[in-house]
């Protein structure tokens, strides 16, 4: 009875679908079904059909398929989002044209007045390497978009207080009108709080083959009879003067890279007696909506 067992389990892996066979003791018949009976000696081999597989999977297939659908129905429809975007564009767009008409361009100056390698100010001043930290907002004011306005009634013209202030070192270069540049009446200094009052000055572009360089002044009455005290580092009274490359011929777009702060002095430093450029800080230009988001204020 041993064999007989051993052989029907092999006919029954080669997977024959219906067999017969004789062994010295009994007759054995093999039937391919969920049940197997054997003449003797029934058996019942359980195993899973081909039908029941493919009923699985098919029901496998029939829940992702439902899932899928309500993932996609849960998303939000395409068409509510376009409305959205052309509001934005047509907001783009219009946000775009105010700044084209606007007649002036708005930055935050912040300088760091200290005594810097190379300046010939007096050597006693700055000497402890303190320094004095502010900001200005400052206003360009920029010529109007109208092609037909008459030169003459150009409001942002400076007067000839402002032209005479301007440093006149652009001889055989090319530059453009001075202009009025704008300024709150005061600076910032420490933080906001002591301040600096502030008149206002001018600007102009000098303008060469690859670059251009926007030179301007702020008239301010110094630190030196203010209330705060910065010991042996002070602000001179007068004008000072900055000057930042630009790009497209426009101060529409300042370098955001490190300038210089220079002030107007009398001095020997070279060769005659005369009026000379003396460095007196650094200062940097940030566009003014740009330092109220980052400043706040």
């Amino acid at each position: 009875m041993k064999s007989s067992n051993i052989l029907f389990l092999c006919l029954a892996v080669l997977g024959s679908r219906t067999c017969a066979f004789t062994t010295p003791s009994s007759t054995f018949s093999y039937v391919h079904s969920q049940s197997h009976t054997c003449t003797g000696k029934s058996y019942a081999l359980y195993a899973l059909s081909e039908d029941t597989t493919n009923s699985e999977v098919a029901k496998e297939i029939q829940d992702l398929l439902a899932r899928a659908k309500a993932i996609r129905e849960s998303l939000p429809a395409e068409t509510a989002i376009e409305p959205e975007l052309n509001i934005k564009a047509s907001e783009l767009e219009s946000t775009l044209s105010e700044e084209a008409n606007k007649s002036s361009v708005g930055y935050r100056l912040h300088f760091d007045i200290g005594r810097e390698d190379g300046t010939w100010m007096d050597p006693t001043w700055g000497r402890s390497g303190k320094r004095i930290e502010g900001s200005f907002d400052v206003s360009f004011q920029i010529p109007p978009m109208d092609n037909d306005q008459d030169i003459n009634t150009d409001p942002s013209l400076a007067d000839q207080y402002v032209i005479s202030k301007m440093v006149k070192d652009n001889l055989s270069g090319k530059s453009t009108a001075v202009r009025s540049l704008d300024a709150s009446p005061n600076a910032r200094l420490r933080g906001g709080f002591d301040k600096m009052p502030c008149h206002g000055g001018g600007y102009r572009l000098d303008i060469a083959k690859r670059a251009a360089t926007a030179r301007f002044y702020l008239e301010v009455d110094g630190t030196e009879n203010g209330e705060g005290n910065y010991g042996d580092i002070f602000v001179p009274k007068g004008c000072l003067y900055f000057s930042l490359p630009c790009f497209n011929n426009s101060v529409k777009q300042l370098s955001s890279r490190e300038g210089v702060v220079t002030v107007r002095q009398m001095g020997w430093h070279t060769g005659w007696r005369r009026e000379e450029s003396r460095i007196v800080g650094v200062f940097r230009a940030v566009p003014i909506e740009q330092a109220k988001k980052r400043d706040k204020y």
